[in-house]
C-alpha cells in the first residue's frame, strides 16, 4: 500500500516561466484549503486508475477515506491504516499483521499524511491555472503543482477542483517513469459522525494479530 505514495510533479521545471507563483491559482487553492479546513470531518470514497505508458499497462482500485482534522482512516487494496494524531497502524487482513510507527510531522509522503493533498502547494511546490470550465450547473478549476524539489520522483501533479463548493474533484500524479495516478474522488460528505476510537486500532478486536512495532 506504501507504494501509493510514490504516485502520490515536468522533469526540468522552467525557472523563468514559473518564478511568480499564479494569483488566480492561489485564491482558487486558499479557497480549497480553507473550505477543507472548516469541516469536522470528511468521508470520501475514490477510484485510482493507474497507468504504465512504457509497458501499456492499466489497472483499476477503489478506496474510502475517513479524516478528522489530523486523524484519518484509510481503507485502499490490502491495507486498512488508523492515524490518531501520531500512531499509524496498517494492517494487513491477508496477513493478520499490523505494523505501528509514528511518522514525522514533516513527512512529505501522501501516504503517512493523506490530508496534505488539500495544503502541499502551500510551501513545496509551484502552482499554475490552467483552465477553468463548467459542466452543467458546476464549475471545474485545473491547477497543475510543480515539486520545487526536482528529485522527487514525479513530474507534476494535475487538481480537479469543484469551484462552485470549493471541493476536490481528482489529481493526477504524473510520473516521470511513464506511471501515472489518477485519484477521482466519487462520494464525498462532510461533517459525519464517527466514534472517539475510530481511528485507533484496537488489538483484542483481531485475535491472533502479528504485532510490528517499528517505533523503536
Amino acid at each position: 500500500m506504501k507504494k501509493i505514495s510514490c504516485i502520490l510533479v515536468f522533469i526540468f521545471v522552467s525557472i523563468i516561466a514559473f518564478s511568480q507563483q499564479d494569483p488566480e491559482a492561489k485564491k482558487i487553492l486558499d479557497k480549497l484549503s480553507n473550505k477543507t479546513k472548516s469541516y469536522n470531518t470528511i468521508e470520501a470514497d475514490f477510484k485510482v486508475d493507474y497507468v504504465n505508458l512504457k509497458d501499456n499497462f492499466k489497472n483499476s482500485s477503489t478506496g474510502k477515506i475517513t479524516m478528522q482534522g489530523e486523524k484519518y482512516r484509510l481503507i485502499f487494496m490490502d491495507t486498512e491504516a488508523f492515524f490518531d494524531g501520531k500512531t499509524l497502524w496498517s494492517y494487513l487482513k491477508d496477513a493478520n499483521e499490523v505494523n505501528i510507527s509514528e511518522p514525522e510531522d514533516d513527512d512529505s509522503d501522501l501516504f503517512n499524511n493523506p490530508k496534505k493533498i488539500f495544503t502541499i502547494y502551500e510551501k513545496d511546490f509551484k502552482y499554475q491555472l490552467i483552465s477553468q470550465n463548467t459542466e452543467g450547473e458546476i464549475s471545474y478549476a485545473i491547477i497543475d503543482l510543480y515539486p520545487f524539489d526536482l528529485e522527487k520522483d514525479y513530474s507534476r501533479i494535475r487538481l480537479q477542483i469543484n469551484t462552485s463548493l470549493y471541493q476536490l474533484k481528482s489529481a493526477t500524479i504524473f510520473g516521470k517513469d511513464g506511471s501515472n495516478y489518477s485519484v477521482a474522488i466519487t462520494n464525498y460528505k462532510t461533517n459525519v459522525s464517527v466514534s472517539p476510537d475510530f481511528f485507533t486500532f484496537n488489538e483484542i478486536n483481531y485475535p491472533n494479530i502479528e504485532t510490528i512495532d517499528m517505533r523503536w
